[in-house]
């Protein structure tokens, strides 16, 4: 950016970073380093009488917000078994939209863990319906509870009532204070 400044030989009174501060939404990104990034900026601001805009968005909100599923069916296969989960693509677009990966882990934790493949899709019966393939997951039996991690920024934003879905509660949790923020819809608020 001082470069630009440099060439352009023009002082801008703000100076707009834009988005783009996502979070690791697996072990294999890297993670934004915030000290860093704090570092070059203030060194930017020595240099230059300008005033710093970004919007650092989905590195606030990403992390703090889950999708908690049931196992309705497990379709097994030779290769693979189908975790069916109650909840769909219209919950969570990320997935079907770009390829998003959205770490998935058990609510109640088992020791036994088994070889195949699985495959965590919704109920809605679209090849994009599909939230992640996971090897080494531990066993999981139907009504068992999963947790689709970091949904807070575009989990909700992103829902609709495709296939004439419901959209799902919405609970704030504040140390030991729970609250619904938003009811399950009924199918007659879609009518």
């Amino acid at each position: 950016m001082g470069k630009i400044l440099k060439k352009s030989k023009y002082n801008f009174d703000y100076i707009d970073l834009g988005g783009g501060m996502g979070i690791s939404y697996s072990s294999i990104n890297k993670k934004l380093n915030y000290q860093k990034y704090n570092l070059a900026i203030n060194k930017f601001l020595k240099n230059h009488k300008t005033k710093i805009i970004f919007e650092p968005g989905r590195s606030i909100i990403g992390n703090a917000g889950v999708l908690i599923t049931k196992v309705i069916y497990i379709k097994e296969t030779r290769s693979k078994d189908f975790i069916i989960l109650d909840a769909a693509m219209n919950d969570l677009m990320r997935p079907a939209l770009y390829g998003a990966e959205h770490k998935i882990i058990p609510a109640l934790k088992n020791k036994k863990k088994v070889n195949k493949i699985y495959e965590f899709v919704g109920p809605i019966c679209e090849s994009t319906d599909k939230f992640l393939t996971q090897k080494k997951f531990q066993k999981l039996e139907e009504k068992d509870l999963v947790i689709i991690c970091d949904v807070g920024a575009y989990g909700m934003s992103l829902s609709s009532n495709y296939n004439v879905r419901p959209k799902p509660i919405e609970i704030l949790i504040k140390k030991s204070k729970v609250e619904v923020i938003k009811k399950r819809q009924k199918l007659a608020d879609l009518i």
